[in-house]
């Protein structure tokens, strides 16, 4: 299956598996899930521009003026009786009332009388009241009833409900309906899984671009014959009648609070508007929900990571911004949380399915690059057989004159065997090469600092790790040892190293170990001040001593007393400096500038330098009472050259510093830290951080290879033609995974001079192993995850010693032919080839 297939079906699961989450979190989140899904609707609702006024809707409201008239409690209806009779006169297409027709009015507001009145004036105009018990059959009622969300704002109302033996529709409904002349089953309103339909909310208590006009001003146009005036202001509207104390108080809505016959009246206005707001259905959320999954499992699966969860950002940013959009341009509201929620579960399990992927890549790389590995042993075994075969045939046409033309035909095949078997090897070699360069470019190193054999070791890195120093060399873990033996004595500590070496780490080190840790450490660089100021910097100076002496200033031994000053680069002071820091050292007193009395401190000293000072003393440039008086106890740091091991923990921690300041997760590759150990590093660890956070800075992906180091090209190898010792020719084997052609340039010899090396170490091991190949592959190896290349290697050259003396009929006469054929064979292992021929002998 091609890898772009492959990409779009893990990113299909993904999303599927996320999408199946997202829901259960929907259906059992609790209520926070909706309320944050509806959160972009009701923002939208606040936002929103002002709507078009709706000249069609007008409100009679009671309002504290007419209270005053009428009284805080229930009107008589007499009074709407009378309001609805001049409405009607007035040209009102529609009046809807705020009282259910058919139930009695309650006592001392007007009894039978006032509801026969208003029973009379419903007869000359339409009609809608509140659905009441005994509202009539033919009565155009309406509910008000809303329910809150799970949160307690109320969205929508249901658009019809079933009271006692019918069916009831919304009051806004039933007000629009009979307002247009359509039945409220005509309308077709969008309603929800739930039977409700969202009320596109405008304005406050009241909806914005209704007009709302006082009750107590209408009756006085009535009182007063203004027929004109009441015909202007209805002009064939529909007239809300509120003359009702509010029952219920007010309800939450998404712009305010409101009464629930307000409520209904901001439906009116939207179906009167045009509005359809609705919620998406189940299956069109799912489907929402599962494309955005797809789409953010898909990010992390094909691009980079770091692209990925941009890309995943911008998604969410983008899906957000299109929701308000979608509410204005179609009414459909979607949800808010669960496609994030699921971009985030799918972006998430696309990086885990990343790593995983990752992973089985390398294990893959791994494992074909063992078997490549096996492939070349074979191909180097069989063209070190071919040689000895070829230089065995070259004896033969040597010693043989009758057979001369047989046997140049027979070199001439071994010929052409050895050059293709060479080919073969060649081309085995190039394959493991690329894979090695492969998957050290994609493994992570192991960096870690791991624990030392020694206890005693391992306890002396752990108190350099806690002091801030990385190491486990055991020169470093040694000076790191006596300075915390000198810490404890008030001698001068004299720290001597390349610049870079961690000078002031062990300097702090030694305040910390020493009885002065709870005072002041102050750490100087002499280097860094001006001639002119040494004295004022070094001892202080009072007010007025020279010009801009504003105050009195404590110096820096002052700064420092019963506690521990630090003179860093003190080689590069003057004689005279040299002179005046002498005098301190001796007497632990001086003076301020411009003061008459001395000031006594304690302190203890610690000194560093990457000059020779002994040298310095020598040539005449460091005073040499100084030097004495300093050189309590010197210690010297070694350079990072010559501590190699270190050079990995060290990396790793000053890459995932430089990680964390760039705020990138960056790691090291296995090839990325064999270059840092085969760097020089003049600079020591300066250097080294200052080339790794450069790495940092500029690679490219989350691994940083060879190449994103930038480290300048290699010099040549080291020259070991002089370590003809067996140890060092198999300890060179080692470092290159028994890789005949790399050592063999390691060392400055020819393949066949280190082939012969190796043949003398196996028949040794063979015979030290009683003929155990297994055994004394893992003996030569020294690593169990080379033995398998050794044993390789081991069963070829024994198995071609075996053919060279078969038939042969005697033990004596295969001792000879092998000295014959394996005369590069250094002495020394000639005696174990010759045990392992006798033993096969007695054997057969």
């Amino acid at each position: 299956m091609p890898a772009s297939l492959k990409t779009a079906a893990r990113a299909v699961l993904l999303a599927v598996g996320a999408t199946l989450v997202a829901a259960a979190l929907a259906l059992f989140g609790g209520p926070g899930v909706t309320a944050l899904d509806w959160s972009v609707y009701d923002r939208w609702l606040r936002a929103r521009p002002p709507v078009p006024e709706t000249p069609s809707l007008l409100v009679v409201a009671r309002d504290p003026a007419s209270e005053a008239r009428f009284g805080t409690g229930t009107w008589d209806r007499a009074v709407l009786a009378r309001v609805v009779a001049a409405l009607g006169r007035g040209g009102a297409a529609v009046v809807a009332l705020d009282v259910p027709l058919g139930t009695p009015s309650a006592p001392g507001r007007g009894g039978a009388g006032s509801d026969a009145l208003l029973a009379q004036a419903a007869q000359t105009v339409d009609v809608v009241s509140i659905a009441g018990p005994a509202s009539p059959r033919d009565a155009k009622v309406g509910h008000v009833i809303a329910e809150p969300d799970a949160d307690g704002v109320v969205r929508g109302v249901p658009a019809s409900l079933r009271l006692g033996d019918r069916d009831v529709p919304a009051f806004g409904l039933i007000l629009v309906a009979t307002l247009t002349g359509i039945s409220a089953a005509d309308l077709r309103v969008p309603v929800d899984v739930r039977g409700r339909t969202l009320v596109d909310f405008a304005g406050g208590a009241w909806p914005q671009g209704v007009r709302v006009f006082s009750f107590l001003d209408l009756w006085l146009a009535i009182e007063q014959g203004h027929a004109d005036k009441i015909r202007a202001l209805v002009d064939d509207d529909a007239v809300v009648v509120v003359t009702e104390p509010a029952r219920g108080g007010t309800l939450r809505t998404p712009v305010g609070a409101a009464s629930p016959l307000a409520i209904q009246l901001h439906l009116a206005r939207g179906v009167l508007a045009g509005s359809r707001l609705h919620e998406a259905t189940p299956p069109m959320a799912a489907a929402v929900v599962l494309v955005v999954a797809v789409v953010a499992a898909w990010l992390m699966l094909a691009l980079r990571w770091w692209a990925g969860v941009a890309g995943v950002v911008v998604l969410a940013i983008a899906y957000t911004t299109a929701l308000p959009l979608m509410i204005r341009g179609t009414g459909l509201v979607l949800p808010f949380a669960p496609p994030l929620a699921a971009a985030g579960l799918a972006a998430l399990g696309g990086l885990v399915v990343r790593q995983r992927a990752s992973g089985t890549r390398i294990r893959r790389l791994e494992d074909e690059n063992a078997r490549a590995r096996e492939t070349l042993v074979r191909h180097e075994s069989a063209v070190e057989s071919l040689e000895d075969d070829l230089e065995a045939a070259r004896a033969a046409v040597a010693r043989s004159t009758g057979a001369e033309r047989d046997l140049g035909r027979a070199a001439d095949a071994l010929r052409e065997q050895l050059a293709e078997a060479r080919r073969q090897e060649e081309a085995t070699r190039r394959r493991l090469d690329g894979l090695e360069r492969e998957l050290a470019g994609l493994r992570p190193a192991d960096a870690g600092p791991g624990a030392l054999d020694d206890a005693g070791q391992e306890a002396l890195r752990r108190a350099c790790a806690e002091a801030g120093i990385v190491t486990r060399d055991p020169a470093v873990l040694r000076v790191f040892a006596d300075l915390g033996r000198a810490a404890q004595s008030s001698l001068p500590i004299l720290l001597a190293g390349e610049p870079g070496t961690g000078k002031e780490l062990f300097a702090r080190a030694a305040h910390r170990l020493s009885p002065r840790v709870a005072q002041p450490f102050v750490a100087v660089n002499m280097a860094a001040i001006p001639p002119d100021l040494f004295e004022s910097e070094l001892f202080g100076h009072v007010k007025g001593a020279f010009t801009g002496a504003v105050a009195d200033r404590r110096g820096y031994f002052e700064q420092a007393d019963r506690g521990t000053i630090f003179l860093d680069e003190i080689g590069e002071l003057r004689g005279d400096q040299q002179g005046k820091l002498l005098r301190v050292l001796q007497e632990k007193v001086f003076h301020r500038v411009g003061a008459t009395r001395p000031t006594a401190v304690d302190v203890r000293v610690v000194a560093a330098s990457n000059r020779d000072l002994e040298r310095g003393v020598a040539e005449g440039w460091f005073r040499e009472d100084l030097w004495f008086r300093l050189k309590g106890v010197v210690l010297r740091l070694p350079p990072l050259r010559a501590r190699p091991d270190d050079v990995p923990a060290l990396a790793a921690r000053l890459v995932a510093d430089a990680a964390a300041e760039a705020r990138r997760g960056v790691t090291l590759s296995e090839d990325a830290v064999a270059a840092l150990r085969e760097h020089a590093w003049p600079g020591n660890v300066r250097e080294l951080q200052n080339c790794l956070r450069q790495a940092v800075a500029l690679a490219g992906g989350p691994v940083l290879k060879r190449e994103d180091l930038r480290l300048p090209e290699p010099r040549g190898a080291t020259d070991a033609a002089g370590e003809t010792g067996d140890a060092a020719v198999l300890a060179c084997l080692r470092r290159h995974g028994f890789d005949m052609q790399a050592s063999a340039r390691e060392l400055g010899w020819d393949r066949s001079t280190v082939t012969q090396r190796l043949k003398g170490l196996g028949f040794r091991a063979l015979v030290d192993a009683g003929g155990d190949r297994a055994r004394a592959a893992l003996d030569l190896a020294g690593d169990p995850a080379l033995a398998r290349a050794v044993e390789v290697k081991l069963r070829e050259y024994h198995e071609h010693l075996l053919r060279s003396v078969a038939g042969l009929e005697s033990a004596d006469a295969a001792v000879a032919a092998c000295r014959r054929r394996f005369k590069n064979l250094p002495e020394r292992h000639f005696r174990s080839l010759e045990s392992l021929v006798r033993d096969q002998f007695l054997r057969g």
